[in-house]
């Protein structure tokens, strides 16, 4: 299922003892015998995508679909998309337990560079993909890169990706619901705009055919294609607003089936439909950091699979509760350390937390809370890690978040009363989730899926509740672009006209446009 190649002749182990691979210089390539990938038949129907880039090494991955019994595929990667330059090629074990996934590491190669790859059986050869490795240690080069979460494949068209598609990004980092293990709008004139063949996910199967479904989409194949991608998870890979560590019903009600196998299914899924291998080999550890150059240390975190229970009951919007200020587990303790000690001991221009959830303090018009999934239900570890970062003055966090199918953009403060920003955040929409204007939440009366417009007094009034906001959009879908340098950091948030018909222009920047400088948190 898994290989590496590694530099110049130098073997290792791969995945669990699978297989094992080697990167060859290009005169090794030429002199050695061609030999052919073994397995016949299949077809590369879910495309090809790379990730978790660094300066010498990236993961790449595809699936041969249809394919019968085990086998070899081939792996190239070149300098050239004519692959007359090859630098790497070996063989990928694949097998029909693992639905013929093949996922390789190589390393060996050159920061900052483009290089090309494709995969090949007997028969069939895949698209080709691009990708661009990670700057050097030492490089002051600007990084750009884009995130995006909550792509529902039923509610939305995705759009948004056909844009970002067209960026020029060093990576993108994909801040969870990568697809929805549930099956949530049947097609209709309010509903889904495209049919979920898979229905609800419960088994193996079954969350690897929601990844096999969300790729027919050519739009994210596109993506795949031309972007290293950087994954974590949030709760839709497993099961909507489940607490990892809160034992056997997840914090769910027992209707909802939530059960450790259902868990340990999708987090299998995660690592075989994925082109990582997260934070190390065999182990479902996603929490992690990567450094890119001078400008960006990268902390991608994980808040489903060690929090506790959500309290008061988990509402959508409620009042403050007895329990709230009871000490839960959000990022867990051995995650905390590591996220506190990484950020204190950065020297990047930009520290970067990928965040599944609102670190922003969010309150409904009268005072009731909203969200008690967010960091809102966890008060506590809320307050350390931003005490944390305000005790050591830590300067320059950055904190890009998905999850609540809205455009945010504001300060990250210690509390209410607190004028002073540690931070900022940035809330990059959903691909195709629905937002508060079209019904998302179930909070407006108003939400109309094909005519969304959250009235303007509903945003001033959210606005006013939330000071440290600079400003939202509620009816609409994208991702943030940002571009960090050794003197600022630039966002913008883009939006497209519509999910729910194919195409989709790109909606004015200008409002949606952020510049925090080093050393000056606020963008108010």
């Amino acid at each position: 299922m898994y290989g590496d190649l590694l530099s110049r002749r130098r073997f290792v182990t791969g995945a669990s003892g699978l297989t094992a691979a080697v990167l060859l210089a290009p005169e090794a390539i030429a002199a050695k015998p061609r030999r052919r990938p073994s397995l016949r038949g299949g077809r590369f129907a879910e495309g090809v995508a790379s990730g978790d880039p660094a300066p010498r090494g990236i993961t790449l991955w595809t699936r041969v679909a249809s394919a019968e019994g085990s086998g070899t595929v081939e792996l190239q990667v070149a300098r050239d998309r004519g692959f007359r330059k090859v630098v790497a090629r070996d063989f990928v074990k694949v097998n029909s337990s693992t639905w013929h996934y093949a996922k390789a590491r190589v390393t060996g190669l050159r920061p900052y560079e483009e290089y090309y790859y494709r995969f090949a059986t007997r028969d069939e050869e895949s698209p080709i993909g691009r990708f661009r490795t990670a700057l050097p240690p030492d490089s002051n080069h600007p990084v750009r890169f884009a995130f995006f979460s909550c792509q529902d494949f039923t509610f939305g068209y995705f759009n948004a990706h056909a844009l970002l598609a067209k960026e020029d990004l060093d990576f993108v980092v994909c801040l969870g619901d990568y697809i929805y293990a549930e099956d949530y709008y049947p097609v209709g004139p309010t509903g889904g705009v495209r049919d979920d063949t898979v229905g609800t996910a419960e088994t193996l199967d079954q969350y690897r055919s929601k990844y096999a479904l969300y790729r027919t989409d050519p739009n994210l194949r596109r993506v795949h294609a031309r972007f290293p991608m950087i994954n974590i998870w949030d709760d839709h890979e497993v099961q909507d607003n489940y607490a990892g560590g809160a034992g056997p019903t997840g914090g769910l009600d027992p209707a909802l089936h939530y059960s450790d196998a259902r868990k340990r299914a999708g987090y299998q899924a995660f690592f075989e439909s994925l082109p990582t291998y997260g934070a190390k080999r065999g182990s479902t550890r996603i929490y992690r950091a990567a450094r890119f150059g001078r400008n960006v240390d990268l902390v991608l975190c994980d808040s489903r699979m060690y929090r506790d229970d959500q309290p008061c009951g988990d509402p959508v919007v409620g009042p403050a509760c007895p329990e709230l200020e009871q000490p839960r587990k959000y990022l867990g303790r051995s995650q905390m350390k590591f996220v506190k000690e990484r950020l204190a001991s950065s020297d990047a221009a930009w520290k970067v937390v990928a965040n599944q959830l609102m670190i922003m303090r969010t309150y409904y018009p009268g005072g009731d809370i909203i969200n008690f999934d967010s960091w809102m239900g966890y008060p506590t570890e809320r307050k350390e890690l931003v005490g944390h970062i305000r005790n050591k003055k830590i300067k320059d966090v950055v904190f890009v978040t998905g999850d609540i199918h809205t455009f945010v953009a504001g300060d990250v403060r210690l509390n209410d009363s607190d004028k002073r920003a540690l931070a900022t955040e940035f809330v990059g929409g959903s691909i195709s989730a629905p937002g508060l204007g079209e019904g998302g939440g179930g909070i407006l009366p108003t939400a109309d899926p094909n005519n969304p417009k959250t009235p303007e007094a509903i945003i001033n009034l959210l606005k006013s509740s939330n000071p440290w906001v600079k400003s939202g959009e509620f009816d609409h879908h994208g991702y943030g672009l940002a571009v960090a340098s050794k003197k600022d950091f630039r966002c913008t948030l883009k939006r497209v006209a519509t999910v729910r018909k194919p195409g989709g222009k790109l909606l004015p920047t200008g409002e949606f446009h952020y510049r925090v400088k080093r050393g000056h948190p606020s963008i108010l």
